[in-house]
């Protein structure tokens, strides 16, 4: 597929004029701002790297919000984003998070792969590769059920081997030492992504005031625009659209799903779907279930019903299949997230 995108468009961080020329001679900037709140030296740096992948992250996802295609993108971001996902579920909920949220789809697999060539983190490939094909095998020879008791183990080995003080020392070019944890060195792949991005020779910054307008401009380019609009619709999780149906019927709108959490409801344990709404970020949290050909809202964890509407699709013999985790929400899964996509 013909790459639409030809620019790649970042949110330009706020900064005064006085700011910029400091930054340009070393001093001030976000690092030192990261600094001047008490964090050491390497969480700072992490803050500071984060941030600007964000930027390239939130770009990718604009584009897809507005019709277009991974293969229309920049690669580039495509790479960020990928290596980002991977880094983001290791370290909240370990590699098996990582598996459980992308369901171990190929294409976004090899797209991993493909990101974590490119931005130069060789060491976390080889974890990676590695990892990737115990899991495989487990799909092929044990329909997906992966014994952890030896996964577990041979994962370590591979993080022990290849996220080792020698080899990250040289890959980032700064020492590295046993005072860096298993996060820091799973993190160092966000070191390299940023320095990937720094790479890049044309990037355009925008005022975030005009940032939305300029991606909407892009979509001048897509053919088949409304073709696109009715088939993501149509390919919407039907709990998703009865959910747009609760909100509405609440007077309230902007949903932003955030996971999947187990719920006791009417004596059992059920899958929940979190989410917000309202334009504040972390505001608005409420929780939909879905049991006996009903789709029931509550105000956060509480038990207050916010409102309630027919759901045949999850009536018992509706034969309808659900869009949640395949694993029983009853089994306690401690720091692991399950993931809900946007929009």
């Amino acid at each position: 597929m013909q790459q639409l995108v030809q620019e790649i468009i970042l949110r330009e961080e706020q900064s005064t004029s006085i700011d910029k020329l400091k930054e340009r001679f070393g001093f001030g900037g976000a690092l030192q701002r990261w600094r001047e709140m008490g964090l050491n030296e390497r969480t700072a740096e992490s803050f500071v790297h984060q941030s600007q992948i964000d930027k390239v992250t939130e770009f990718a996802h604009g584009l897809w919000l507005r019709y277009f295609h991974d293969t229309e993108m920049p690669i580039e971001i495509i790479n960020v984003s990928r290596v980002n996902y991977l880094v983001g579920n290791v370290l909240n909920g370990g590699f098996w998070q990582f598996v459980q949220n992308s369901r171990w789809n190929k294409y976004h697999i090899d797209g991993t792969r493909s990101g974590l060539e490119a931005i130069g983190a060789a060491e976390h490939l080889a974890v990676f590769s590695g990892a990737a094909k115990l899991i495989d095998e487990a799909y092929q020879n044990a329909g997906g059920k992966l014994d952890h008791s030896k996964f577990n183990p041979e994962l370590e080995k591979l993080e022990k081997e290849h996220l080792s003080d020698e080899k990250l020392s040289k890959r980032l070019g700064r020492r590295v030492d046993k005072s860096w944890t298993w996060g820091e060195r799973w993190r160092s792949a966000q070191i390299l992504s940023f320095r990937y991005i720094k790479s890049w020779p044309q990037v355009r910054n925008v005022d975030p005031k005009v940032y939305e307008a300029e991606l909407d401009k892009l979509m001048a380019v897509i053919p088949n625009l409304e073709v696109r609009k009715q088939a993501r619709e149509d390919a919407r999780a039907w709990e998703k659209k009865a959910i747009d149906r609760l909100v509405k019927s609440a007077g309230l709108d902007n949903v932003w799903y955030t996971i999947f959490s187990p719920r006791h409801y009417n004596g059992k344990t059920v899958w929940c779907w979190n989410f917000t709404v309202g334009t504040t970020l972390g505001k608005g949290h409420h929780h939909v279930v879905f049991d006996d050909g009903e789709a029931i809202m509550f105000k956060g964890e509480t038990d207050v019903v916010v409102a309630r509407i027919p759901a045949p699709e999850c009536a018992p013999d509706s034969g309808i299949g659900r869009n949640e985790p395949s694993h029983d929400p009853s089994i306690k899964t401690p720091n692991l997230a399950w993931n809900i996509g946007n929009p």
